[in-house]
This record gives C-alpha cells, sequence and structure tokens, in this order.
C-alpha cells in the first residue's frame, strides 16, 4: 500500500484521535491529579479502546510531554524576537506569554501541575530570557551584579508565579493589566542586577501605570483567566450598582 498523502483521510483520521486523547487527558488531570489518572481513564474519557490509545502512545507520559511540547513549542514562537533595539524593554513578549496562557488554560494548569514539565517550561523560559539579558547587557555594554543564568530563574520564576495566581483566580484582570504588573514588578529588580538603570532602558513604573487603567486587583472572582477586557466589563458592572 502507498504511503498516505499529506492531510489523508488516515492522517486526519489520526490526528482527530491523537487530539481527543490529550484533550481528555487534561481533563482529568485536572479533575484528580496527574497521579491519579491512569491510561483506562483517559480511554474511558475520550471514548476509545486501550488497545488505540496503546496505538498512538506507549503510556500517559508520552501524552503529558506531547501536551507540553505542543504548549512550549506554540509559546516559543509567539514570543521569540524579531526586531527592535534591545535597549528597550520588549513589552509585547510578556504580552504575548498571557496571552496565550488566557488561550489555553486547561494546558498550563495541567503542564504546571506536573513537577517534570513544570521544570522543562521553567528551563525553557530560563534559556530565552538569559539569552535575553545577555544580548541586553551586549548592546548597552554592561556588566551585571549578578549572574545572568541567576537572574534568568529568578525572572522566569517570578513570571510563573503571577501567572499561576491569575490561572488559580488570586488574581483578576486582562492581559495588558497583568503584562504591566509583572513588568513594574521585575523590570526594576532585573534592571538592578544588570546594572542598567530604568530610563536607560527607555522604561518608568509611571509610564507603564499609565498605558493601562489599574493594576490587576487580588480578590477571586473567578478559577478561570479572565478574556481580555473582563475585568474592566465586571468592575463597571459593580459600579453601575
Amino acid at each position: 500500500m502507498p504511503p498516505s498523502r499529506p492531510g489523508s483521510r488516515v492522517q486526519r483520521r489520526v490526528a482527530r484521535t491523537k487530539a481527543a486523547i490529550e484533550d481528555a487527558f487534561v481533563q482529568l488531570v485536572l479533575e484528580h491529579g496527574y497521579e491519579r489518572v491512569a491510561v483506562e481513564d483517559i480511554a474511558d474519557r475520550a471514548d476509545l479502546a486501550r488497545a488505540t490509545f496503546y496505538a498512538h502512545y506507549p503510556n500517559k507520559e508520552a501524552v503529558l510531554f506531547s501536551v507540553f511540547n505542543r504548549l512550549i513549542g506554540d509559546l516559543m514562537q509567539r514570543i521569540a524576537y524579531q526586531s527592535g533595539p534591545w535597549n528597550e524593554v520588549r513589552r509585547d513578549a510578556i504580552q504575548a506569554a498571557y496571552k496565550h496562557a488566557a488561550e489555553m488554560p486547561d494546558l498550563y494548569r495541567a503542564c504546571l501541575s506536573d513537577a517534570r514539565t513544570r521544570q522543562a517550561y521553567l528551563s525553557t523560559l530560563g534559556r530565552y530570557a538569559e539569552q535575553n539579558f545577555q544580548d541586553r547587557l551586549k548592546a548597552l555594554n554592561k556588566q551585571p551584579r549578578v549572574p545572568v543564568p541567576v537572574m534568568a530563574r529568578a525572572f522566569v520564576g517570578a513570571h510563573v508565579a503571577i501567572m499561576e495566581a491569575w490561572l488559580g483566580g488570586e488574581l483578576t484582570g486582562d492581559v495588558e493589566q497583568l503584562a504591566g504588573t509583572t513588568l513594574d514588578l521585575l523590570i526594576a529588580g532585573s534592571a538592578w542586577a544588570n546594572g542598567v538603570r530604568l530610563d536607560e532602558l527607555g522604561y518608568s513604573t509611571e509610564t507603564a501605570a499609565h498605558a493601562r487603567n489599574r493594576a490587576p486587583v487580588t480578590k477571586a472572582r473567578s478559577r478561570r483567566a479572565q478574556p481580555a477586557g473582563a475585568s474592566a466589563r465586571e468592575d463597571a458592572a459593580d459600579e453601575a450598582h
């Protein structure tokens, strides 16, 4: 039998089956935690035979990393450096990261709930941040006060903590508000560690605050990430009452 043509019926069926398995896996992890999810549970939720599951994945760990690789690959494409001077803070990159999480919160919750994919996520973003810091320092001809790998890990760790609080409902706000709060919180500290003044980056917390209406609030209104503009609409409704 000749190989299937790209986009053939067989390939589309395989893609649909894998998507059903991964969607079922994410739902179950969120409901019960990764350790309590078995292959049989995934197959049942996806309405598939166990043999069908094993025809596509050797075990549930393979599903986990397939989900994670899909998430991180898409994210890195969105935040990749395109152009612009290195002596300016890239607000669009951090906004893209929050927008990505807002579009697929279930995937983020599932991947961050497991220690292995969480560490892989931190490591991947850490390498990105480390290269970003190195390129900026080189462009500004600066020597850091704190080793660049340490700064990168601290920056990414703090970003992920804020994002998890948002996904968990501890913070509410739209993408722009979350990005502004994260930058205000992290840029000043990383600038000091880099030996860079904020004015050398063309950045000030006053300018950032003006760019957004207000910072996210800490009262949990929802267990889901809010879509852009949702928080502002809720506040307007609250004031009307």
